[in-house]
């Protein structure tokens, strides 16, 4: 439908809380996410990520988001040994539901900081600030006295339309830090263990069409907890597999919002095509203790490649499906996708991060360009050259 009824509109706004966009690729590394992404992986890197959801309906719900990613390593080593890194970068997100209902976000991190500790260990710290725009367009929508007595539409502009026909928010402020641990000796530092936390919308901000400036229309704060497992198989148990991951999320926001867990598992080849494949399982529930029935459960499998492109740089594409398993049906709603291109400005030569170790074993791109014959690597030196 083109139009939509007033009334039902209000009715839905009531008894529902606004909720963020949630991604089914969540072990993309994200700034989204948690701040303290920006410069995880050293690599500056330029991310583009777009979601379909529920393809089957007439209506389309779409969320796009571009991530620009710097970092930059400071001669300070005034924590224990270690190294400190700045990372900073933004997004840009662009959602719309139908016609109606449009969101512009641009999320700014001028701070990340990573700082190296002891036995191989890193803590990472950012903030970030969000600024929202929101339109929506009461054209698509019919107010009580557009209808008349045959309950017909007339051509007469409603008297009910509100003066405040856009929401702007300039100041919505959200941290996050994760603790990253890898393994003792350089043979095994393949195995990488990291845990994360994120609160956004740590403000509140009011959010409303009609300047109502209620505590019922804030934006309820999102908690996150992340944390991600990666391994190495053994050389006598296969050659042909590079490493194996498998990593979880948990999702919380308000009283009247999903709250979603999450956990994946994916193996990735060993070849000058770097792929990876795997599966992501996913339940949510409204938290409102009323209501604890089983709202939402997918199964979304996932494949990634990862591929020279220019010069030093690394592509990796990945799509992902999202199979609805709950009540709601896979067969109402078709198919949800997700599809992702990053590009990362590999260094030439090794760097200190939370993602690589401190000796800078880049577990993702090391196989991708040794193939190809782009680099070659020096047993003593451990470094890369061109």
């Amino acid at each position: 439908m083109r139009k939509y009824i007033f009334l039902l509109f209000l009715f839905v706004t009531t008894y529902t809380n606004a909720q963020d966009y949630s991604f089914s690729q969540f072990d993309l590394n994200m700034m989204y996410s948690n701040p303290a992404f920006a410069g995880f992986e050293s690599n500056n890197r330029v991310l583009l990520h777009r979601r379909n959801q529920w393809m089957g309906i007439a209506e389309k719900f779409n969320t796009n988001i571009l991530e620009f990613n710097l970092s930059k390593n400071l001669k300070t080593r005034s924590i224990a040994e270690g190294m400190i890194s700045w990372a900073g970068g933004f997004y840009i997100i662009e959602n719309h539901e139908n016609k109606v209902f449009k969101t512009y976000n641009i999320g700014l991190i001028p701070w990340t900081f990573h700082f190296q500790l002891p036995y191989n260990s890193f803590i990472s710290m950012g903030m970030q600030n969000v600024i929202s725009y929101k339109t929506l367009d009461w054209d698509q929508l019919i107010f009580s006295d557009e209808i008349d007595e045959l309950g017909l539409t007339g051509v007469q502009t409603s008297a009910n339309q509100p003066v405040y026909l856009e929401y702007t928010n300039w100041f919505d402020p959200s941290f996050g830090f994760i603790l990253t641990k890898h393994s003792k000796f350089q043979k095994q530092s393949g195995q990488v263990t990291s845990v994360g936390f994120a609160m956004h919308h740590l403000n509140k901000a009011i959010e409303s069409f009609y300047n109502n400036q209620a505590s019922s229309s804030g934006i309820p704060i999102k908690y996150t907890l992340h944390a991600e497992h990666i391994g190495v198989f053994p050389d006598f148990v296969s050659k042909t597999f590079k490493f194996w991951k498998v990593f979880a999320r948990h999702e919380s926001q308000g009283e009247r919002t999903m709250q979603k867990d999450e956990i994946g598992f994916t193996t990735t080849l060993a070849n000058n095509l770097q792929l990876e494949a795997g599966t992501i399982y996913r339940i949510g529930r409204y938290s409102n203790a009323n209501n604890n029935g089983l709202m939402s459960e997918s199964i979304i499998p996932l494949i990634r490649m990862r591929l020279m492109a220019i010069g030093g740089v690394g592509m990796e594409v990945s799509y992902s499906y999202d199979f609805n398993i709950s009540k709601l049906n896979n067969m109402n709603t078709t198919a949800t996708n997700e599809i992702n291109l990053n590009f990362y400005f590999i260094k030439s030569k090794p760097r200190t991060c939370p993602a690589q170790g401190k000796w800078g074993k880049n577990k993702k791109w090391e196989n991708v360009f040794l193939n190809r014959g782009k680099y070659n690597r020096s047993n003593k030196s451990n470094r890369w050259n061109w």
